[in-house]
């Protein structure tokens, strides 16, 4: 191989890694960019979570659940998270503020 080939080549590999450099850079820009905003919808998401659950304790009415046994106790919890437990729809979410008939038949239905 001539020398000038060998220089070219050199040249031509040496082109190649900085254009390499510079697109790992530029991903690594893009990923910080992500994972910094994922971070925030993450806060976010949790800030209203909390504000759901305060709203959402706010409008339940309370209920004493110590008559209650502890398979109808365990259901009035998942249904005070926010999901149905009545037979017809089972495991839905709830909508903000709404009440189901069906569930609460479910869990004080017998009282």
């Amino acid at each position: 191989m001539a020398k000038t080939d060998l220089f070219d080549e050199f040249l031509n590999l040496s082109n190649q890694s900085a254009d390499l450099a510079k697109q790992l850079a530029s991903l690594k820009d893009e990923v910080t960019a992500v994972l910094e905003q994922n971070a925030e919808l993450r806060m976010e998401n949790q800030k209203l979570r909390e504000q759901y659950v305060a709203a959402r304790g706010a409008a339940q009415p309370k209920r004493t659940s110590s008559a209650l046994p502890a398979s109808k106790q365990n259901l009035e919890k998942i249904y005070g998270e926010g999901y149905h437990v009545c037979s017809k729809f089972y495991g839905q979410h709830l909508e903000t503020g709404e009440s189901c008939a069906f569930c609460l038949e479910a869990l004080y239905g017998d009282r």
